[in-house]
């Protein structure tokens, strides 16, 4: 499952020479799934007295639509909602990307928009059931949310995610809103692919263009929150530039290899960080097969920004423990391309933490999230502690950010 749109715009070989050197940092899948077999030594608070738990029953989608229409009160209480989620069996990778979604004040005013126009249907079953967890913490008599009705419908379309094995919570946070973004995809008649030209266009030209040309072809809440677009520069010795963009939807930080600390701001420092690459097709304007500069900038900040720390290493089976810095602050302008015109919608404030404790095969996750931006609260599977109005921002534990931009 890709984590980002490899659509390229400019001149075809550049697609060509990127393929060649392998230097394209974005172009690295990050599959961090634990091990298969299935651990037991999590949380497991699934209590099956049916008169606790919020049971809901099969639904007929049709008939039962107007009960999901959501007032401006219930949007509310979604998001503000301080409810948790049962642990089915090491289903904490689960429940915390739930969390940080649930209470995600821009993507949840969309998606409660979307169900007004009645576009959350039976055609949409992955965001009805996810639809229907927020609809159930919106209800002030719960205390509890059981999730078992979405894992059932999640796992019929993804075989890996039927049993309770312990799993990757990015990874399943990238798959559950590509699906999202396939159900909720507006275009129904997709435009051809094609190469489009950067000759004589300005960047931010260039920039729009591409932004047109994929929405022709995928549009959706998912992609007006979560999706940034990327701008790589590639600049021959005469001077003479070139672009491709793309669409990512998360930013996977490497950590180092050794276990010490490291601030946010350096890991953001590496991952934009430029490359040089040897073209082996002439410069358009020189005539010469030259090295070519590569930038990598930021044309598009997303309005929902996700940073996941890599700290599973497939190859050893070991985590990093590093250190990790952050700030409830942040601001991207250094990593912002400034003629592309977004320049000033680069502030964010952070709303969300996932940590992971314990090893590869024998951890938990849990999240802090911060509610009506002002208190933290520690959403621990079924349990929910207030934490205060400041949070710990050095942690070696830290697992993945998630900021909302500043309006």
């Amino acid at each position: 499952m890709k984590y980002e749109k490899m659509k390229f715009y400019g001149f075809s070989d550049i697609n060509s020479e990127i393929k060649k050197q392998k230097t394209n940092k974005f172009n690295s899948k990050s599959d961090i799934f634990y091990n298969s077999k299935e651990y037991n030594n999590d949380e497991y608070n699934h209590n099956k007295n049916k008169s606790i738990i919020s049971q809901r029953q099969n639904y007929n989608y049709k008939d039962n639509y107007n009960s999901k229409k959501n007032s401006y009160k219930e949007y509310e209480n979604i998001i503000t909602s301080r409810i948790g989620l049962y642990n089915l069996g090491n289903t904490c990778y689960m429940n915390t990307c739930l969390q940080n979604l649930i209470h995600c004040k821009f993507f949840i005013k969309k998606l409660v928009k979307i169900n007004q126009r009645q576009k959350i249907n039976n055609n949409t079953p992955i965001t009805y059931e996810f639809f229907d967890i927020c609809n159930n913490v919106s209800n002030e008599k719960e205390t509890i949310i059981d999730p078992s009705n979405f894992k059932k419908i999640f796992s019929k379309k993804h075989k890996e995610y039927k049993g309770y094995a312990q799993l990757d919570t990015q990874e399943f946070c990238r798959i559950l809103l590509e699906d999202m973004n396939y159900e909720l995809n507006e275009v129904k008649n997709p435009s051809k692919y094609k190469e489009l030209s950067t000759e004589g266009k300005s960047k931010k030209q260039c920039d729009k263009e591409f932004d047109e040309l994929f929405k022709s072809r995928e549009n959706s809440i998912i992609i007006d929150t979560f999706y940034a677009q990327i701008i790589n520069i590639f600049t021959c010795k005469c001077g003479y530039e070139t672009y491709s963009f793309q669409k990512i939807l998360d930013l996977p930080l490497l950590l180092p290899d050794e276990d010490k600390p490291v601030s946010l701001n350096d890991l953001l420092d590496e991952y934009f960080e430029g490359d040089i690459i040897q073209f082996s097709t002439k410069c358009k304007k020189c005539g010469k097969k030259t090295a070519h500069k590569k930038d990598i900038k930021i044309s598009e900040p997303s309005n929902i920004l996700i940073l996941s720390f890599q700290r599973i290493n497939e190859r050893t089976q070991k985590k990093n423990i590093s250190e990790i810095k952050f700030t409830e602050k942040l601001s991207l302008k250094k990593y912002v391309e400034r003629d592309c015109g977004f320049y000033n919608e680069s502030q964010y404030e952070l709303y969300g933490i996932i940590c992971h404790k314990g090893k590869i095969n024998f951890g938990h996750y849990y999240t802090y999230i911060k509610i009506d931006e002002r208190d933290w609260y520690e959403f621990n599977d079924s349990k929910v502690t207030y934490i205060g109005r400041e949070i710990n921002t050095i942690s070696t534990s830290v697992y993945a950010l998630f900021y909302q931009k500043k309006s």
